[in-house]
């Protein structure tokens, strides 16, 4: 559904001449800042490990077709490694990414002022109290914060895919 909306071109893959009609995958909408900002469009949604874009579309819009919006909305142009990985998959992908998924990645304390809970990231020797964090560690911290998304209200749906479907064919 998402490719469906988008212009074609005339493309000649080898060079010989020989031209055909392809969808023009170069082209691109993101969703405004100010639109993501806009909190009334919005609801906060946790994915658990079974999910899929679709799982969630499905659920939320009634079709696993709107996926897309799912992820646009979220900037997830990657459905593979900026979806949230359920943990096997995460297990394998950080073995396969790290010679040592247990050696240190770096080291981090505790913010000093403000929210203490927010953790920064330290030379060691600058902070002698400051905590190693795996390989592993790194990467499981950035899937869990990958599973917080934010997902278009669904009484907006049919607006912004209508917004959509005319931005996306807007000759330049």
């Amino acid at each position: 559904m998402y490719f469906q909306n988008f212009p074609t071109i005339s493309y000649d893959a080898v060079g010989n001449g020989n031209s055909q009609l392809v969808t023009d995958i170069l082209t691109r909408v993101v969703v405004r800042k100010s639109i993501r900002d806009t909190q009334s469009l919005f609801s906060k949604y946790d994915v658990f490990d079974w999910e899929t874009p679709e799982s969630v579309s499905l659920e939320v819009y009634g079709k696993a077709d709107y996926h897309w919006v799912v992820l646009m909305f979220n900037k997830y142009f990657d459905r593979y490694y900026e979806w949230p990985m359920p943990i096997q998959i995460l297990q394998k992908y950080v073995s396969d990414k790290y010679t040592n998924p247990n050696a240190i990645h770096h080291y981090e304390t505790s913010q000093s002022s403000g929210n203490t809970n927010v953790k920064i990231k330290v030379e060691v020797a600058d902070v002698p109290t400051a905590t190693p964090v795996t390989n592993y560690e790194y990467e499981q911290d950035l899937n869990d914060a990958r599973k917080q998304i934010q997902l278009l209200q669904p009484g907006y749906l049919p607006t912004f895919i209508s917004d959509f479907r005319r931005l996306v064919t807007l000759q330049v």
